[in-house]
């Protein structure tokens, strides 16, 4: 959280260039708002089809080593009675 935050005082302060490079490695460290303005970034031609790439790859590795059958029960677990 605290890379998007930098990212988002160095957009504010003008350093676009910048601020997409902290974007884009929040996004790799797993951050669906990162990625997000990743993209938007892509589509406005800040990040290049290379940069997106690897941010969305990385992003999804990422995904995929939080997931796990205890966190997946515990969740279901909570979402059901509200609590562990």
């Amino acid at each position: 959280m605290a890379r998007f935050t930098l990212a988002e005082l160095e957009r504010q302060a003008g350093n676009h260039n910048r601020a997409f490079q902290h974007y884009i490695i929040c996004s790799k460290a797993g951050m669906k708002m990162s990625l997000d303005v990743v993209k938007l970034g892509y589509a406005e031609g800040m990040v290049t089809k290379e940069e997106f790439g690897n941010s969305l790859r990385a992003y999804k590795k990422a995904q995929d080593e939080l997931k796990n059958d205890v966190r997946d029960k515990a969740a279901a677990h909570i979402q059901a009675f509200g609590r562990l």
